[in-house]
């Protein structure tokens, strides 16, 4: 696994006020939705196009910086990576997982 980058929720983001009020966590989606944007600039030429498999391990909380790890050893032949996120503070997994992947074609 490769250390490729890191990133935090804000406590302002929209959609925490919903989900758990007064004891708010990130949504598994919100955390997802980051997770393909960072692989967007560390995958040139390749897009998401699966979530294969993805396990939420413990809530992730707003402020916490998350550290994003992937694993490119099977991407060229089989087209998949594995990831997973972690607190940095804490070094507790958070989230692990399998995208399916696929190279962007020139039109």
């Amino acid at each position: 696994m490769k250390k490729v980058d890191s990133f935090k929720i804000s406590a302002n983001h929209p959609s925490l006020p919903g989900h758990f009020p007064g004891n708010s966590i990130v949504p598994g989606v919100v955390l997802l939705e980051q997770l393909e944007s960072m692989l967007g600039k560390h995958l040139a030429g390749w897009e998401v196009i699966e979530l294969i498999q993805v396990k939420f391990l413990s809530p992730t909380l707003p402020e916490q910086v998350i550290e994003v790890e992937i694993d490119l050893n099977r991407l060229y032949e089989h087209k998949t990576l594995s990831f997973n996120l972690f607190d940095v503070a804490s070094g507790q997994k958070k989230v692990t997982g399998k995208i399916k992947c696929a190279e962007h074609k020139d039109g």
